[in-house]
């Protein structure tokens, strides 16, 4: 009986110590104190026990032998740096073909030449939106330039001619193309001019001499030193594009002025557009020029330059029926003196 407790005994103390040489030190120890209470039977325990042990110990070697460890290397970070380096090779192709692209248009390559090197620039963008699983950027469209809007011009209403103007319309307008010549620098009531030969004297002077179209460029056929001034009032006005034509009148008679657009401006570049602008019938104005016949024979003072003398406010009576109510005639006694040169004599 006591042989038998025994032998128990020693198996369990065994198996303890066979399960505390597999587990840490301080547990083993724990095992194994928890089993003896005293010193002389801890002794006798741990005899057995190592006895036991070592019996134990070939088949533990052996089942439980030590397997070396073997880290194993994922394959990703590798798959990764390989698809990177794909990818920057694609992108140098993808810079390399633009560059060539556009090195190709500004030689002026021809659109059909040109259109397998853009396919195979577009083959290369697909490629690259493959490997980085990107939607590949579709070309830039060009935006159509959408036609501006002409700004509707603001129909201005058209001119009224004098004779639909009132005397108020009539003095306004005139008054105004006044303040327009101060403000320009002119003056539209000019305080001397020196003319130096009259219209009668013109017609004296060149009475049989020069054939229609000759002008007397140096004065040989006057008495008049450098170049002729006359002054006078407008009668009428024809203006023709660049040229134009006013009946000048003096107390002596009647003269032609011819303006040039291309003569007047080597003085003043403004000059003809301001003698359109500024003059009326009805002003008295001077003109510096030489002598000359139309083609139709005309004598006409060919001028180069021009004076405003005095603005007129209000216009000449009709040119075609003049002044012919003998009522109007006594009451503007002036007018009458103007158009009726006979009533001077």
């Amino acid at each position: 009986m006591t042989t038998s407790k025994s032998a128990r005994r020693q198996k369990i103390m065994a198996s303890t110590f066979l399960l505390a040489a597999l587990r840490p030190a301080s547990r083993t120890t724990a095992a194994a104190f928890s089993f003896s209470r005293s010193s002389s039977s801890y002794a006798a325990q741990r005899s057995i026990a190592s006895q036991t042990t070592s019996a134990y110990l070939p088949q533990l070697s052996l089942s439980h032998t030590t397997t070396p460890l073997v880290r194993l290397f994922s394959t990703t970070d590798a798959a990764a740096d390989t698809k990177s380096e794909e990818i920057a090779a694609v992108e140098a192709q993808i810079a390399a073909k633009g560059n060539e692209i556009r090195t190709l248009k500004e030689n002026g390559i021809a659109k059909p030449e040109l259109a397998p090197h853009v396919e195979e620039l577009l083959a290369l963008k697909a490629k690259l939106a493959d490997l980085t699983g990107e939607p590949a950027a579709a070309p830039p469209k060009k935006e159509k330039k959408k036609p501006q809007k002409q700004k509707q011009k603001q129909k201005q209403p058209p001119k009224k001619d004098e004779s639909e103007m009132s005397i108020n319309e009539l003095r306004d307008s005139r008054l105004g193309k006044a303040q327009s010549m101060r403000d320009a620098g002119a003056e539209p009531y000019a305080y001397v001019y020196d003319p130096n030969r009259t219209a009668a004297q013109l017609a004296a002077e060149y009475d049989g001499k020069l054939e229609p179209g000759e002008e007397d460029a140096d004065n040989e056929h006057t008495e008049c030193q450098g170049e002729i001034a006359v002054a006078g009032r407008i009668m009428a006005r024809r203006v023709f594009g660049k040229l134009a034509f006013f009946t000048l009148q003096d107390d002596t008679g009647t003269i032609q002025l011819q303006f040039d657009k291309k003569r007047l401006g080597e003085r003043d570049s403004d000059s003809f557009k301001n003698l359109k602008a500024w003059t009326d019938a009805g002003d008295i104005i001077g003109a510096k020029g030489t002598i000359r016949r139309t083609d139709k024979g005309e004598l006409t003072l060919y001028a180069k330059e021009w004076t405003m003398l005095t603005k007129s406010a209000l216009p000449l009576p009709d040119k075609y029926h003049g002044l012919t109510d003998i009522s109007k005639r006594y009451r503007n006694r002036h007018l009458d003196l103007i158009v009726n040169p006979a009533v001077r004599d």
